[in-house]
């Protein structure tokens, strides 16, 4: 049975009117933020290594309502930002699965020639 006892974050991310500022740099996007309840599902071990096979690592799924999903490919859980690899609304339910993958992240040296990773935007 569903206890809906955590929360994650949905993310949308709008474009700014102006794609530069009055220097010439790129203006950054905006994100509004709406934090929901949701269930945390486990990854089964076929979509797990059906994941591996495409390239792509399933971190954590959960489920939420269908009234509150928007199509959102950001999300925060459990402290951490992911991307919404895929959804799944089964037939006949109020409610959407969402498989959560980590972010793409880039290599870049940092100013004492140590590395560091950034996280990228989808």
């Amino acid at each position: 049975m569903a206890k809906w006892c955590n929360e994650i974050t949905l993310i949308t991310e709008t474009e700014p009117e102006e794609k530069t500022n009055e220097n010439g740099f790129d203006n950054p996007t905006q994100e509004s933020k709406r934090l929901v309840f949701c269930n945390k599902r486990s990854i089964s071990q076929g979509e797990y290594y059906k994941a591996q096979q495409a390239g792509k690592q399933v971190e954590a799924k959960v489920e939420v309502h269908c009234i509150d999903y928007a199509g959102e490919n950001l999300v925060e859980f459990e402290g951490k930002r992911y991307s919404v690899l895929k959804t799944y609304e089964p037939p006949d339910s109020d409610v959407i699965e969402l498989t959560l993958t980590d972010l793409p992240t880039t290599e870049k040296e940092g100013q004492e020639g140590g590395l560091i990773w950034e996280n990228l935007q989808p």
